[in-house]
């Protein structure tokens, strides 16, 4: 599965949205190492897995 565009617009809807711009929350809401969330909004690689729960946490928390 390839990353897709919608991925990142979605993580930073998140981020300022749900989690006070906080890539710490994020972080941890996701289960990941904020260093891993830093580098994605530096253009690093979202893995598939990291894909999967950050758009299911974006359709439980964010209004459509």
């Amino acid at each position: 599965m390839s990353e897709s565009s919608d991925t990142r617009e979605v993580l930073a809807r998140l981020k300022t949205e749900v989690f006070e711009s906080s890539n710490r929350h994020l972080a941890l809401a996701l289960g990941r190492p904020v260093e891993e969330v830093d580098s994605w909004f530096e253009g690093g690689e979202i893995d598939e897995d990291a894909q999967e729960k950050i758009n299911g946490i974006a359709q439980e928390r964010l209004p459509e």
